[in-house]
């Protein structure tokens, strides 16, 4: 007689730091005996807590060092041999789906096929194969620049959907996480829009009111093995995943676009289909399809219908699921999500008729569930809460720390804002520290966009004034040095007269610090840890925002990090014109 998987020696790695997908694949492979790995690229994930987790392996970032991330991997598969190798989040699936041929040699990984993949990860082809099968979809239209909008907005008028073609984006080695967004307007539009396309092209689509609907499949060769819907409650105003949702009956018209589109790629694995339904007409449009696990993950799994220890069964013991029900109308909360979307549902405008905020009848009304006994929490379950209860215990002293950390911001943006007298002394003290020691250190924390900007350009500025005495150099706080500066910044910078082609990035040590007759940092976490780190140098450290002309603006200076090159310029912006007044202090014009 065959074994059934939990009667024999049987191993999973699953690549994962979140607290849906990863802790949720995790716990249920572990009911089933399977000895479980977590392989995470992060200090810390909930899903490490597990009483399921039997080993975790730490490899280094997947967004920073794909390449770095995917050598790791590959000599740990090398080492240690699974029955399936499980990526639950797009930043381990995309290289591993583009390195299959070097990883498949290795383990078995649960993976879309190359065409499947292609189809589900490039929403432009999405949104092709819907169209050409007859199922509903939002009109769009993909550009690639600014010029071709006003034809867009003409034809579709507002409110739009702006949707990156793609969610994650790797452009000088570093990884730019994308969100579908939505524009009420012409002025909204130009805020968003510039920022999206300086990185990929970006699919317009028509509004469409409604509810998140998503239908979750275990596919075998585009036969349907397992079906489950679920229904949003409460939706992010920003989209992203929702954190409180129930399941529901299966729509059959819905099922039947969903197949339509499973079945043309011969889908196998398990997959999302997303669509926005409309209550109030009974009308439905396509979304996406996600390919891999989804967010929502913890309901299917609460109401009866476990795709992951199936999908293991499927992939590595040729079983199928038999007999597949599910509990209707049961609640799933993600109980620290949900307490971010409290506080953002309290904040949203309920008057403006494109927010998802809900009345607060409505929200109270949901208690309802928890004394009808039909409502579970994503983390915190009977067999296995410590990863939930640490998390939440978390969120609670992370939020506890926060309120007292911005009472702390505000006091200092008070003192400077306000505070004219200590506006006036501490300019003062600037002027008379650059005249005993004319040595300015400007600290950022990687040193490579904000503070190497200001260093160059205080040397191009001091060199024009033959005020050559005065020397600028620039430092940051992480431990790595002999970096260049990211493409977006050389750019931004070339734009004001700034080479920064020759800089590499170096930390602030004690001897610069010293050295230093005045030290500027760019916000104030920096502010707080130069203080921490060099108690000596507190009566020479201030802020470079704080010199900024007027005193509306903030005296921090943002880091464009990961940023669009409009957001480079205007940070490089407020650089210059802290540095042009550094300047002006040098030569003893005092500015209030």
């Amino acid at each position: 007689m065959k074994k059934t998987f939990s009667e024999r020696s049987q191993k999973a790695l699953v690549l994962g730091v979140d607290d849906r997908s990863a802790l949720t694949v995790t716990r249920s492979l572990g009911r089933r005996g399977v000895e479980v790995h977590l392989g995470i690229d992060q200090p810390y994930s909930i899903a490490q807590f597990s009483r399921y987790t039997r080993k975790v392996i730490r490899f280094p970032g997947a967004g920073r060092t794909p390449e770095l991330w995917l050598e790791k991997l590959a000599e740990h598969l090398a080492r240690e041999k699974y029955d399936l190798v499980i990526p639950t989040v797009d930043k381990y699936l995309v290289p591993v789906v583009q390195n299959r041929a070097r990883l498949e040699k290795l383990a078995k990984f649960a993976i879309p096929d190359e065409r499947g993949f292609r189809y589900t990860y490039d929403k432009r082809q999405t949104l092709e194969l819907a169209e050409s099968l007859g199922v509903p979809c939002p009109r769009s239209a993909e550009i690639h620049s600014p010029e071709g909008i006003e034809r867009v907005i003409a034809e579709f008028g507002f409110p739009l959907i702006l949707k990156p073609v793609s969610s994650k984006v790797w452009r000088d080695n570093l990884r730019y996480d994308l969100s579908v967004t939505l524009a009420r307007d012409r002025a909204e539009l130009g805020r968003k829009l510039p920022a999206l396309l300086a990185l990929c092209p970006v699919l317009i689509q028509t509004f469409h009111p409604g509810v998140g609907v998503g239908q979750e499949f275990l596919m075998k060769d585009g036969q349907a093995l397992a079906v489950f819907q679920h229904e949003r409650v409460h939706e992010p105003q920003k989209g992203g995943g929702s954190s409180y949702r129930k399941s529901v009956e299966i729509d059959p018209l819905l099922l039947s676009h969903s197949l339509k589109l499973l079945q043309a790629l011969n889908w196998t694995g398990v997959a999302m289909v997303e669509y926005k339904y409309d209550k109030s007409t009974g009308a439905a449009v396509f979304m996406e399809i996600n390919g891999r696990f989804w967010g929502s993950l913890p309901l299917a799994v609460a109401a009866g219908v476990d795709f992951p220890a199936w999908l293991f069964d499927m992939l590595v013991n040729d079983r199928l699921p038999q007999h597949v029900q599910y509990r209707k109308n049961l609640y799933v909360r993600n109980p620290v999500h949900d307490l971010d979307w409290l506080k953002e549902n309290f904040r949203a405008d309920k008057s403006n008729p494109f927010s998802l905020a809900l009345p607060w009848r409505a929200v109270l009304g949901e208690a309802k569930n928890l004394l009808l006994f039909r409502e579970r929490w994503d983390t915190i379950v009977w067999d296995d809460p410590q990863p939930g209860v640490r998390q939440l215990l978390s969120y609670l002293k992370k939020n506890l720390r926060g309120a007292a950390d911005k009472l702390s911001r505000a006091l200092i943006h008070f003192d400077y804002k306000f505070n004219l007298p200590g506006r006036w002394l501490r300019q003062r003290r600037i002027a008379k520290l650059l005249r005993r020691n004319p040595a300015v250190a400007f600290v950022c924390k990687g040193n490579i966009c904000r503070s190497p900007f200001a260093g160059i350009y205080l040397k191009s500025l001091s060199a024009k004034h033959n005020l050559n005495h005065i020397s600028g150099d620039s430092f940051g706080l992480i431990p790595r040095e002999n970096r260049r500066s990211p493409g977006l910044a050389l750019a931004a910078a070339e734009s004001f007269g700034v080479d920064m082609s020759a800089h590499r990035s170096k930390m602030l040590t004690p001897e610069n610090a010293a050295v230093a007759g005045v030290i500027f940092v760019m916000d104030i976490d920096l502010y707080k840890q130069v203080k921490r780190l060099y108690p000596g140098a507190r009566r020479k450290l201030f802020f470079l925002g704080a010199l900024q002309p007027g005193r509306a603006g903030s005296i921090e200076i943002a880091d464009p990090y990961g940023k669009t090159l409009e957001q480079f310029k205007s940070v490089f912006a407020q650089i210059t014109r802290s540095v042009d007044q550094l300047l002006k202090l040098a030569k003893n014009q005092m500015v209030l």
